[in-house]
């Protein structure tokens, strides 16, 4: 049986579609061996889990090759596993990058060649760590900063001092904050003591001008009581020179009536206080006109008083 002009197209298409999927085997086989293939698996994935959905939704995607809902599910199945198993292969590989490596307290590394081959060569983070057995390699850095690989009892030797440096600046700070409280307090205790003998000074202040005051004021009372006295003196002093003139006026005028009586007697008479009082010549004294004897019963010198 011989070949019709419709086959040779057909037969020619398959072995088209044989060479795309030798090559895209071979891409996956080197993308393996680079250590990228898990990133394009997850890639590949996605776009298919897409189209899969979209050809669920749409009927299927002529452009694509997938002809109906069913194919689009199966896509979308195959999608779905080939990403999860890129992502199993990604965790499993250990392609991280340097920014997941710090999450990392150490990353080991297992060397061929002895360790002590590396002590004093550069490195590149301080978390790395060699292992070989039993040993270690540490990247610290060295006095001028630079990174370098040093070996177990180096880099336990630079741990401890780090240990006891940063003691040292903790308990520095300790001090230093202790000494600051101490300086604080101690402000604050003199403060308090000037503040005490301001208000010592200040009661003691008051006390002496209330003293003074106080002071002022009794020397003004003794001086008003004795301006006072002085002029109750002054007072009684006139008082008495007043009655004393007016008593001797009195005298005086007594005498002089007297005197009259004598050189002219007297023609008034009374025949009692009544008659004098009746008069308006009471009291008579000695020597005026109207006095007799009879009317100064207690012999005095005046009468009707």
């Amino acid at each position: 049986m011989g070949w019709s002009n419709e086959s040779v197209p057909l037969k020619r298409r398959k072995n088209v579609r044989w060479i795309w999927l030798g090559l895209a085997v071979a891409v996956l086989i080197l993308l393996g061996i680079a250590g990228a293939l898990p990133g394009v698996m997850i890639f590949a994935g996605i776009i298919a889990l897409i189209l899969g959905i979209v050809a669920l939704l749409a009927n299927g995607i002529k452009w694509a090759r997938i002809p109906n809902r069913k194919f689009g599910a199966g896509v979308a199945g195959a999608a779905l596993v080939l990403t999860i198993a890129g992502t199993a292969l990604s965790g499993t590989e250990g392609t991280a990058g340097p920014e997941a490596l710090l999450e990392e307290p150490a990353v080991a590394e297992t060397l061929q060649a002895d360790l002590a081959s590396f002590i004093g060569k550069s490195c590149e983070f301080d978390y790395q760590v060699m292992t070989q057995g039993d040993d270690n390699n540490y990247c610290d850095e060295d006095s001028a900063g630079a990174l370098i690989w040093v070996d177990q009892d180096t880099h336990d030797r630079a741990e401890a001092d780090l240990a006891v440096a940063r003691e040292a600046e903790t308990q520095k700070k300790l001090d230093e904050a202790a000494a600051a409280e101490a300086k604080e307090a101690a402000e604050a205790a003199d403060a308090k003591k000037a503040a005490a003998a301001e208000a010592a000074k200040t009661k003691e202040d008051a006390a002496v001008k209330k003293a003074k005051a106080a002071a002022a004021a009794k020397v003004k009372e003794a001086a008003d009581a004795k301006k006072a006295k002085a002029a109750a003196t002054a007072k009684a002093k006139k008082a008495a020179e007043a009655k004393a003139a007016l008593a001797a006026e009195k005298t005086r005028k007594k005498k002089n009536a007297e005197t009259e009586v004598r050189k002219s007697p007297s023609s008034t008479y009374y025949q009692n206080c009544t008659a004098v009082r009746n008069a308006g010549a009471a009291p008579i004294h000695r020597g005026e006109p109207g006095y007799s004897r009879k009317l100064d019963r207690d012999g005095d010198g005046v009468a009707c008083e």
